[in-house]
């Protein structure tokens, strides 16, 4: 059987041998300090939903650039930087590669995949899509400036969303590493005498622009181009380092308390169903004497008027009835298993609605805890658009491939997968500003988290475990948990005796009636309600 290879011939072969060993020779007299920081997405994570980690219109460095679907963009691109050529109004396109050939070997280091290009191809590469990335920041940070953006249309003559460039730039795999940026401005800058922050403030300009998160208040322009790239700038901007003293344990976060089940939910409510079915039969036949019927009638409807007036009881009772299914029960199987898919943790509405805990936006990831004195869970606010989703999933994967520690976004958003459970979830954290929703409706925000937190490793954060573990113990020592408990262990419990004598209860009754339709039985009907059956 044949094996794959990447040479379709001999001399391709000698090619790379030469290739290798030029690389080899250089790096030998260039000190290379740039750490690998652009990698490919894991498939655990692309496979759920591709499109978000692979760019759809613009291919930028050189793991899209030749793309065929995004090829034809490359007119576009090369516009983009001829004008911003004419604007430094200095070297030649031709010069500038040249002057990047010290920076070769920088570039090649800051990917994690082998580039097979050529010194020549892989620096036209870079130049093009360096020069469009900074003509894109700037029309993006100036966007009342419109006259320089009718070179921004495709194939069919239609606008460019803006949107959709946003999103591709955002990609981990579409990144530009900074030492290029910088190189391009600073060959710029020695004929134009361009402000040095120039392009520290575009960056933070951006990041601030189209971040789901708030980011880190009074950060200095100087640290800006010590990061890698875009995505991971706007990954530092939002996640601050943790101290030492905080790194994670592998502690068990989860609470042994076992949430309501859906299928007992279901099984109670038909049970009630035959009951009350098998009651107003019976008050329907005149086997009882009205001294029972009424009492029990009365006691009823009080009873239902007092368990409606209670809003968790009132909450959890629309539910089952809605069929809407709560949290799965936390079994000592799934606590142990390394690979957790949701965290157990009411939904918000439970907590809200059954235990009473009040929701507040913060605005630091960091600041994620529950107050149990105050009955309070803080969340940061987040904004959700038409490319948050890409901007969040993106930075989930660059933390997944970058950091050794804590997971602290990766943890974040599983926070908010684990509470959502439902539209009227969203819905709640939308009023509670903690949401800020520009998407179409509530059911994307639910469908935005699915899957976007599979890590390919177990996520432990202190802060955010220690939150989970104390809105968990709240929860189910309220006293309203505590009562459905009550409810389910020694009610639900006997209901399936219940059921099953009250069905045969029904059966014997219906027979009755049935008899009686058709036989005149004035001592078993009641007169009062005759011929009004239920």
């Amino acid at each position: 059987m044949a094996t794959s290879s990447i040479f379709d011939s001999s001399s391709s072969e000698r090619q790379w041998i030469n290739e290798i060993k030029n690389i080899i020779k250089e790096e030998v007299k260039v000190d290379i300090e740039v750490v690998v920081s652009i990698f490919r997405v894991p498939t655990t994570l692309s496979a759920i939903k591709p499109e978000a980690y692979m760019p759809q219109l613009i291919g930028l460095g050189p793991y899209h650039h030749f793309r065929p679907e995004l090829y034809e963009m490359e007119r576009c691109k090369l516009v983009a930087a001829s004008q911003l050529q004419k604007q430094f109004q200095s070297l030649e396109f031709d010069q500038l590669v040249d002057k990047l050939i010290e920076f070769e070997y920088k570039i090649r280091a800051s990917y994690h995949k082998f580039l097979d290009f050529d010194r020549d191809t892989l620096l036209w590469i870079m130049a093009i899509d360096g020069l469009f990335l900074l003509e894109f920041l700037g029309m993006y940070v100036n966007k009342d400036d419109t006259s320089n953006t009718n070179h921004l249309v495709d194939s069919a003559g239609r606008k460019l969303s803006q949107d959709v460039i946003v999103s591709d730039i955002m990609m981990l795999e579409n990144q530009i590493p900074f030492i290029l940026l910088s190189k391009i401005l600073s060959i710029q800058c020695s004929s134009t005498n361009l402000d040095d922050n120039l392009l520290p403030s575009m960056l933070m300009t951006f990041c601030k622009a189209i971040s789901p998160l708030k980011l880190m208040e009074d950060f200095p322009l100087s640290q800006v181009v010590n990061y890698a790239h875009l995505l991971d700038l706007l990954y530092h901007l939002i996640v601050p380092k943790l101290e030492e003293g905080h790194e994670s344990t592998k502690k068990d976060v989860q609470t042994s308390a076992t949430k309501p089940n859906a299928t007992q939910h279901v099984a109670s409510g038909n049970s009630c169903q035959i009951l009350a079915i098998l009651w107003s039969r019976l008050s329907y036949l005149n086997i009882l004497p009205s001294q029972i019927t009424k009492p029990i009638n009365d006691l009823l409807g009080n009873f239902r008027k007092i368990v409606g007036s209670i809003p968790g009881i009132s909450y959890l009772a629309s539910n089952y009835k809605k069929n809407i299914k709560p949290e799965n029960p936390i079994s000592s199987e799934i606590q142990n298993h390394p690979q957790v898919e949701k965290i157990m943790i009411p939904s918000v509405s439970y907590l809200y609605n059954v235990a009473g805990v009040e929701l507040c936006p913060t605005t630091d990831i960091t600041m994620i805890r529950f107050v149990e004195e105050e009955k309070k869970f803080y969340l940061p606010a987040i904004t959700l658009n038409v490319y948050s989703e890409v901007i969040m999933r993106n930075l989930v994967a660059y933390e997944a491939s970058t950091v050794s520690g804590s997971l602290i976004f990766t943890g974040y958003t599983e926070l908010l997968n684990g509470i959502l459970e439902t539209d009227e979830d969203a819905k709640l954290l939308r009023e509670k500003k903690i949401i800020v929703n520009s998407l179409k409706s509530d059911a994307e925000v639910l469908q935005l988290f699915n899957g976007m937190s599979k890590s390919i490793r177990l996520t432990h954060v202190p802060y955010v475990d220690k939150a989970i573990k104390d809105v968990n113990n709240f929860f189910y020592n309220s006293r309203k948990v505590q009562a459905y408990k009550w409810i389910k262990k020694y009610v639900y419990g006997s209901w399936k005796f219940l059921t099953l004598l009250a069905t045969i209860l029904l059966i014997l009754l219906s027979a009755v009636q049935s008899f009686c339709s058709v036989y005149s039985c004035p001592h078993i009907v009641n007169s009062s309600t005759h011929g009004q059956i239920p």
